[in-house]
């Protein structure tokens, strides 16, 4: 058999692409708009994925996903897009962009509804990005908890909250606060069992600074993701999901950026208010670790509050994706990366002095660790065997508060040796990767 209108032994002639029915995109696909507060000189345009992930789009592309209604042709769709494009598209440039664009992209829906779905590409391996991460409140339930903590954010509560904030700060400094400190940890060595309470506050607190910036991002009006913890550097940590606060003003971003901190504020409010009707000095231990934890959220050069707050205030979702652009940009004779170019000049400079920063500091660390680590394991080692007798000890004597706290000190002693060791195999195992590309480029 010979298809008609075609010879036998000659293909079949392709189909002609401006009659085609254009795709429709992938159903629960959200067009956001345009990047508000963006750093690049053409703000790119946000499309919030069914899996809940955004995408940064070019103005073209945002208008050709628009355009994917299921119904239209590609001719009909490029006349409607050169209208608004104001430059003239064709019909087979528009296929190109959808096939090789925005289905790669995995928000281009496909073509027979009983082909399956395909499967959503992958995010990139990010920079000291939270790894290991395991969602423990689902969706749902934390909308039920933003909506709860929301009006918290309402600017007279705010004014209030950080007014007493600061005088319990001043009380607490003209009571005497250090020397009930240092009686406070003096008793935490006689008597273990306050450590696990200090540990305790510690991690509701955490979980609280998460409430935090979920309750920000829905005072906004962007809706918070699940919540749950991973390992970060060396440390676990909690984490929310609040991605689809990109869709928010500048303002916005950054009041979910700094919802946990407020958030910290509220809980160090409560551990003084709770200390001055009990007196426990056990308390005033947790109040200075909080203390320190929220002053170290500020820093820029990993990935923590501080971090996020320097991305919002510049316009640029990811620093760390610019960090190599930077740095081929600073290479003499060479010219600005096209990465580095799509930015306001201001945004450039701002960048620029960050990434001159960040890798001095990070070096640091690393380097840090391959000079002290053949003297300080052997140390380590020692200590874990002394634990260990002192936990067998504790557990024959039947005090099991000694017990799980000795357990904790081996955990803390071995945790922060064995997250260097995954940041530097991570890290190791991305060099090689680009220099393998860059071998068969």
């Amino acid at each position: 058999m010979v298809a008609e209108g075609h010879r036998a032994g000659e293909p079949a002639a392709e189909p002609d692409v401006a009659r085609l029915v254009v795709p429709a995109l992938v159903a629960g696909t959200e067009l956001i708009g345009q990047y508000q507060g963006s750093g690049h000189r053409e703000p790119p345009y946000l499309v919030r994925r069914v899996d809940g992930q955004v995408l940064q789009l070019t103005h073209l592309l945002y208008l050709v996903a628009a355009g994917l209604d299921g119904r239209r042709s590609y001719a009909r769709l490029a006349a409607d897009l050169s209208a608004e494009w104001g430059r003239e598209i064709t019909a087979e440039q528009v296929s190109y962009l959808v096939e090789n664009r925005l289905r790669r992209a995995g928000i281009v829906a496909a073509e027979s509804a009983s082909d399956p779905p395909a499967p959503l590409p992958k995010g990139r391996d990010r920079l000291l990005a939270l790894k290991f991460r395991v969602a423990l409140v689902p969706e749902h339930v934390v909308a039920v908890i933003a909506r709860v903590f929301q009006p918290l954010f309402w600017p007279p509560v705010v004014v209030l909250v950080l007014a007493a904030f600061a005088a319990a700060e001043v009380w607490l400094a003209v009571r005497g606060g250090v020397a009930q400190l240092l009686a406070g940890a003096r008793e935490l060595v006689d008597r273990p069992e306050q450590i696990l309470l200090v540990l305790g506050v510690l991690v509701v607190s955490g979980i609280f600074h998460e409430c935090g910036h979920v309750a920000a991002c829905r005072y906004g009006g962007a809706r918070p993701g699940a919540m749950g913890v991973g390992i970060y550097l060396v440390w676990p940590a909690m984490y929310s999901t609040v991605t689809d606060s990109y869709r928010l003003s500048r303002a916005g971003r950054l009041r979910t950026d700094l919802g946990g901190v407020y958030f910290n504020a509220i809980a160090m409010l409560v551990m003084i208010a709770v200390f001055a009707a009990t007196g426990q000095p056990w308390l005033l231990v947790a109040l200075v670790a909080w203390q320190v934890s929220t002053v170290w959220q500020f820093v820029p050069s990993v990935r923590l509050d501080g971090y996020y707050i320097l991305s919002d205030l510049v316009g640029v979702p990811d620093l760390f994706d610019r960090m190599g652009p930077v740095l081929r940009s600073m290479l003499p004779g060479r010219p600005p990366h096209p990465r580095v170019r799509e930015l306001k000049p201001w945004v450039r400079w701002v960048i620029t002095v960050w990434v001159v920063l960040v890798i001095p500091c990070l070096a640091y660390w690393i380097i840090g660790f391959l000079v002290l680590a053949p003297y300080v394991l052997p140390v380590v080692w020692q200590a874990l065997v002394a634990h260990w007798d002192a936990v067998g000890g504790a557990v024959r004597a039947g005090d099991a508060a000694a017990a799980v706290v000795g357990v904790l000190r081996m955990f803390l002693l071995v945790l922060p040796w064995a997250g260097i060791t995954l940041v530097l195999y991570n890290l190791g195992r991305s060099l090689t990767r680009r220099i393998r590309r860059w071998r068969t480029a």
